[in-house]
């Protein structure tokens, strides 16, 4: 699922650019990656994009996980999402877009360097990024706890 939103993302510098969802389907498809894997993912960018925002939210920003997140987040990805939110990066919206995308990866182990490239995927697809080059290189190019 990730290397399909990588895809997405690195070929659409602005979501609503991207081309319909047949038109994408055949694009992945013939940029070789399988059917089912093409069709989960668009199902959740979709839910993504078109999600209204819940009020209850905005308040939200203490994050307790579930168990099955425990399992999945090791300790320096949910570090990695505190971080992310305490600079005010992440929203707590767009927090639990993230958590949902990491698990909604296959059995991989998730790791930070996931976490930064799903929070850029969620906020590109949110129409929440303005300066594309300065928070990638600000995301991926970082020493965790730092970015500055």
């Amino acid at each position: 699922m990730l290397d399909i939103l990588v895809y997405l993302y690195e070929s659409f510098r602005m979501a609503e650019l991207a081309p319909d969802r047949d038109a994408l389907e055949k694009r992945l498809f013939a940029a070789g990656f399988e059917e089912s894997q093409i069709n989960a993912t668009l199902d959740w960018f979709a839910h993504l994009s078109d999600s209204a925002t819940h009020p209850r939210l905005a308040q939200a920003h203490l994050r307790h996980y579930a168990p099955e997140e425990l399992e999945r987040l090791n300790e320096a990805c949910r570090t990695e999402l505190a971080f992310l939110v305490s600079a005010e990066i992440l929203d707590p919206e767009s927090r639990e877009w993230v958590i949902s995308g990491l698990m909604q990866l296959g059995g991989e182990d998730i790791e930070p360097d996931h976490v930064r490239w799903m929070t850029l995927i969620v906020l590109w697809s949110r129409g929440l990024i303005e300066h594309f080059t300065h928070l990638e290189e600000m995301l991926l190019n970082h020493e965790p706890g730092r970015l500055h």
